[in-house]
């Protein structure tokens, strides 16, 4: 008898555990939609444009001072025989729409929330200007690597480095609150 109740205590815990993980996964697709379609509405407004130039001015200051010629006209870079245009997805924008919906999806109160977003942003945010200005120093030094280091290396990084401060900020929050 006490075998049978811990067994369906389990399957209980269980099912608790698969419909904590599904309303997860449908809340961070809905906050995912939302806050895409917010970015959609704001494409074409100073916000965003005035991010890239931004972005690229920041760039440019970096490689300047570590030697380089360079000329930020609003989004463009150009610099020694390369130049960089930087768009939307030069600004991070797209993989802190993707963070903040798994922080903002997570079952946690709105102050961790609050403190995975205003932390893992502007972190995410300088991770991009360091890989703009790693790709400029490739594409001025070996343009014939940068599609390369572009496409696939930086592509593949940034991916591992979204989830990586997400799995930080689940350590940190749940040090915190001793789960």
């Amino acid at each position: 008898m006490a075998k049978k109740l811990q067994e369906k205590k389990k399957k209980i815990r269980a099912s608790q555990t698969n419909w904590e993980v599904i309303k997860f996964i449908l809340l961070f697709a809905a906050i995912s939609v939302l806050l895409f379609s917010v970015y959609y509405l704001l494409k074409d407004t100073f916000l965003v444009s005035g991010l890239k130039s931004v972005t690229a001015s920041i760039t440019g200051s970096l490689l300047s001072l570590v030697g380089y010629t360079v000329s930020v006209e609003g989004r463009f870079i150009y610099m020694e025989g390369f130049n960089m245009e930087i768009i939307d997805e030069c600004t991070a924008i797209f993989s802190s729409i993707v963070y903040s919906a798994c922080v903002f999806a997570y079952p946690t109160n709105l102050r961790d929330k609050s403190m995975g977003v205003l932390g893992g942003v502007p972190l995410l945010y300088a991770v991009d200007i360091f890989r703009l200005f790693v790709l400029g120093i490739v594409g001025v030094n070996n343009p014939d690597m940068f599609e390369f280091v572009h496409v696939y290396f930086w592509q593949a990084t940034f991916i591992i480095f979204v989830l990586a401060v997400f799995i930080v900020w689940l350590r940190v929050i749940n040090r915190e609150t001793g789960s």
